[in-house]
């Protein structure tokens, strides 16, 4: 049985981690409706990619290894266009979703690593609230080779391509787009050949959704979609049990309940349980105080139903001040009980059944009441201990909050629609396009640029003069992107999000500038690069003030060992970056999940072109090792061509590695060719005709 429970910071971020023997990390989506991005980098990739490195401790080698982890993976997060301009790294994407008069209001991470995926399902958002100090629910699905779920990764795959529809632009041509669609499609391909358990299961879990039609999709409702779950498995249920912060605002008749009776057994007496958020009593014998509408207590009245109601928590076990943030709603009859939890706030919207629709999210588990069987008593434990209200209909009912709030409580201003995209393009050309719908634009409005300074960067006056573009380009003169990109109109300010064509063009840290053509190597070598990350960069900020030879008290000129390091000799030199070529190659050769993994290894941050760089550097101002240098960079090709790419089921075959690898091997040697020409008459003629037929041996 997949893992249901309330849920805290620990455990959540917890379930980011990789499982044993789960692989290399592939990617990962979520979806969140409000959204702070430094727990998201710094909390759960981490996690997610198994960073040690502590980001408040050690900022330079988290850095570092964020980074260049990242190259290799996918990591996107779907969230309401409402919350979506936020400052994030241009390593992973912020995918804005516009759904007509509605949120995506879904919490649903999908974690893929090479030999596990987990679907993660919760009532919490990607906020410290959510992760930290609310009282949320969440539940997980283990899928692996020998287990792959088949129906339930096939509903989360097609709930999130129907979500990327609601994304505004031009969805084909956004590369945030492509990117997205085709981390879902490489999902699909990598459990092809993952087996079914055919197993006898006591316990069953299905994935529900609310959300509009998208594409050629029918609408989704998760009340609609957990009593049909419930159909298939039994006669309708006779209880209801309900969990939720949020109502909607109904004086008279509450709607969604009254969807819910319908749903329910009618040849016998329909028992419904609110679970209601309340007020702090001043005193035991005062009436309670309910956050709901008294409509969840009037309306099952039509339909022959008896009502209890119960107050939900304040504080967790340890008496810690917790706000309610969960959503449960358990449907049960003699012989069978399923919990749904996710994100479905008990209104229309949330539950799918009133023309608007949130894109929701849910997770249902059902199972079959037997005698002495012990499942059913798992999901009742989900249940907080409650309150009882003995007299529901003498207590003081403050009406529904709505779920507007947490909105309100997020952000005080909407994008206006008319700003659909903005694209940073990275490299040599570098610029940043804006894509408009010119007719919901307001009438003025300015788009500022954010980062070490505020920069004015296109305004409706310059947009007027251009003839009102769909589209625009407009370039960037600093090395390094914009932080931001804030809108203001009317008064009004909010940042819009900004996505990158291609995270490979953009700028290293101004950090690496500082590794030499050896640390390269050393890192690229390592068994855990991670490791040699948090190596280098603990030797980059080493206090000045500290000398490891003063301090010794042995003074160099009288320290015989010194006058004999064997680190100076040639033999050494070259025995040492022999042994380092050989661990490199031993990295290149490990199975890749990805083409942009592949790309990451050889173009990426800290890849096999950057060492090349540094050591032909190196090689173009030797001094007095001109030759050494050249010897070097003739192992590094010779070691390049002797790449025997050792592929792995579910990984790149050997052809698609050879069709990326084998192009930029003959490009490398190309490049290197013409730099070393150019030193040509201050090379040995032997050493220069040994450097030919190397070169040689790398274009066949």
């Amino acid at each position: 049985m997949s893992k249901v429970k309330q849920i805290t910071s620990s455990t959540m971020l917890d379930l980011w981690r990789p499982p044993k023997h789960a692989g290399d990390p592939i990617g990962c989506m979520t979806t969140t409706y409000t959204f702070s991005p430094g727990l998201f980098d710094e909390q759960c990739l981490a996690r997610f990619l198994e960073i040690e490195s502590e980001p408040d401790r050690e900022d330079l080698a988290f850095l570092l290894e964020r980074e260049s982890r990242l190259g290799c993976v996918y990591a996107g997060v779907l969230v309401d266009y409402t919350q979506s301009g936020v400052e994030h790294s241009l390593r992973w994407d912020v995918l804005p979703v516009r759904i007509p008069n509605a949120k995506q209001h879904a919490k649903l991470s999908l974690l893929v690593w090479s030999r596990h995926i987990r679907i993660i399902v919760s009532s919490a958002n990607l906020t410290e609230s959510g992760y930290r100090f609310n009282h949320e629910v969440t539940g997980s699905v283990e899928i692996t080779p020998e287990d792959s779920k088949p129906d339930m990764l096939k509903d989360a795959l097609a709930f999130l391509n129907d979500l990327i529809l609601f994304i505004p632009g031009e969805p084909h041509n956004l590369p945030e787009i492509r990117r997205a669609r085709g981390f879902l499609s490489q999902i699909e391909s990598q459990v092809k050949d993952w087996k079914v358990n055919k197993g006898r299961e006591t316990v069953r879990q299905q994935l529900v959704f609310s959300l509009l039609p998208a594409g050629n999709s029918e609408k989704r409702s998760s009340l609609g979609g957990i009593a049909e779950y419930c159909y298939k498995r039994g006669r309708m249920p006779q209880k209801a049990q309900i969990a939720s912060p949020f109502f909607d605002l109904d004086e008279d008749r509450s709607e969604v309940t009254a969807s819910l009776c319908k749903l329910m057994a009618r040849s016998c007496q329909r028992d419904l349980s609110f679970c209601l958020p309340a007020d702090k009593r001043t005193a035991d014998d005062e009436p309670p105080r309910l956050h709901a509408p008294k409509s969840l207590l009037k309306t099952p009245e039509s339909y022959k139903g008896q009502v209890t109601v119960n107050i939900l928590p304040e504080k967790d076990p340890d008496k810690n001040p917790r706000p309610w943030h969960a959503k449960m709603l358990s449907l049960s009859n003699e012989s069978y009980s399923a919990l749904m939890i996710g994100s479905s706030n008990f209104t229309r919207a949330g539950m799918g059944v009133g023309p608007v629709c949130n894109a929701e999210a849910n997770l249902v588990t059902l199972v079959n009441i037997k005698e002495f069987g012990r499942e059913k008593g798992l999901l009742e434990s989900v249940w907080p201990e409650m309150v009882p209200v003995p007299d529901p209909d003498a207590a003081e009912w403050l009406g529904g909050r709505s779920e507007d709030e947490e909105e309100e409580q997020a952000v005080n201003a909407k994008l206006p629609s008319g700003f659909l995209s903005a694209t940073y393009h990275a490299g040599d050309t570098r610029r940043i396009t804006l894509r408009f719908d010119p007719h919901k634009l307001p009438d003025t409005w300015q788009i500022h640029a954010t980062g070490y300074e505020e920069t004015p960067l296109f305004s409706s006056i310059v947009w007027i003069n251009n003839n009102s573009p769909e589209k625009i380009e407009i370039p960037w003169e600093p090395v390094q992107p914009p932080e931001k990109l804030l809108v203001q109109w009317e008064g009004k300010e909010v940042f819009m999000p900004m996505n990158v064509e291609d995270s490979h063009q953009l700028p290293p840290p101004p950090k690496l500038e500082q590794m030499t053509a050896e640390d390269i190597l050393w890192i690229l070598a390592a068994t855990d690069p991670g490791a040699a990350f948090r190596a280098w960069a603990k030797k980059q900020q080493t206090s000045e003030i500290f000398d490891s030879d003063l301090d010794s008290a042995v003074p160099i000129d009288l320290d015989p060992l010194r006058r004999y390091n064997l680190e100076n000799t040639f033999l050494y030199r070259i025995r040492y970056r022999a042994r380092l070529f050989a661990q490199l190659r031993a990295n290149l050769e490990r199975p890749v999940w990805s083409k942009q993994a592949l790309e990451w290894r050889l173009r990426g941050l800290i890849g096999v072109e950057v060492l090349a760089e540094r050591l032909l550097n190196e090689f173009e101002h030797a001094n007095g090792r001109i030759d050494e240098n050249l010897l070097t960079l003739s192992d590094l090709l010779i070691m390049l061509n002797e790449v025997n790419y050792q592929g792995k089921k579910g990984a790149l075959i050997e052809a698609e590695y050879n069709r990326i690898y084998k192009p930029f091997l003959k490009d490398l040697s190309k490049m290197l060719t013409v730099r070393v020409n150019g030193k040509k008459a201050d090379l040995s003629k032997d050493l220069y005709r040994f450097w030919k037929r190397v070169v040689k041996q790398c274009q066949k």
